[in-house]
């Protein structure tokens, strides 16, 4: 997650952004693509939240490193923003509106915090638009895998194709959707891929367990399947990236 970079995870909003923007970062993880907005509108600021306290922690440790003074890290709920209606002029979301149970929930309030005519950036994965080559069987297995635990846990693997729909169902009076791919098809990128993907894994385990769609032999197997991918050196993989600017009324 540190190798994430607003330069090209949030590439789409950069030319949306001005000097001076007071700007909100939700689910902002270790906080590298943070630092970034927070360059692009200084000497403007950057509030940045996320639910999970050890990644804020590593984003305010992060950000003392580079010493960026112009942004804040709190452990918050998007569901529950702890700010006051009307104080930011834009707010980003990346890989953040697919895990959420009640997306229009979700957007309603980073809505609410945003001040007329301001602006939310959202960036989600397809993983319908997802692959890896070769494929094998266990390959597949983690594919569809993947997808069913989020599902579970009330999320949706495709939600970024519906931002548009999500944004104006949330009271965004305008919105504009666009996609990007990232891929990776050099042992260092496949490499890196496997890494973050056997991570995923490990995280996704305990429900997968649980539910009894698989057991703790054939997680460490397709844990070795996944780490095995990324040495070959014919591997190849893409993600589809869904993007979409909503704005506020006047």
């Amino acid at each position: 997650m540190e190798s994430r970079t607003a330069a090209r995870e949030a590439a789409f909003l950069l030319p949306h952004l001005r000097s001076g923007m007071r700007l909100l970062d939700v689910g902002c993880g270790p906080g590298t693509i943070t630092l970034g907005l927070a360059e692009a509108v200084a000497p403007g600021s950057v509030a940045a939240v996320d639910l999970q306290k050890n990644l804020v922690n590593r984003a305010r440790v992060l950000a003392s490193e580079r010493s960026v003074h112009n942004v804040s890290f709190s452990v918050a709920n998007v569901y529950n923003l702890p700010f006051h209606s009307r104080t930011f002029d834009a707010a980003f979301a990346h890989a953040v509106l697919m895990f959420m149970g009640d997306p229009i929930a979700a957007l309603t309030e980073i809505r609410r915090v945003l001040r007329p005519g301001g602006f939310v950036g959202l960036r989600d994965p397809d993983i319908g638009g997802t692959f890896h080559v070769p494929t094998t069987p266990m390959l597949q297995q983690w594919h569809d895998l993947r997808i069913r635990v989020r599902q579970h846990d009330g999320g949706d693997s495709s939600r970024g194709r519906h931002h548009r729909e999500l944004l104006l169902e949330a009271g965004f009076t305008r919105a504009e959707a666009t996609a990007t791919v990232s891929t990776a098809g050099s042992l260092e990128e496949t490499r890196r891929t496997a890494s973050f993907e056997k991570v995923q894994l490990d995280g996704l385990a305990r429900t997968a367990v649980a539910e009894g769609w698989v057991n703790h032999d054939q997680l460490q197997s397709l844990g070795r399947e996944i780490i095995a991918w990324g040495e070959r050196p014919d591997a190849f993989s893409a993600i589809v990236w869904c993007e979409a600017l909503g704005w506020v009324p006047d």
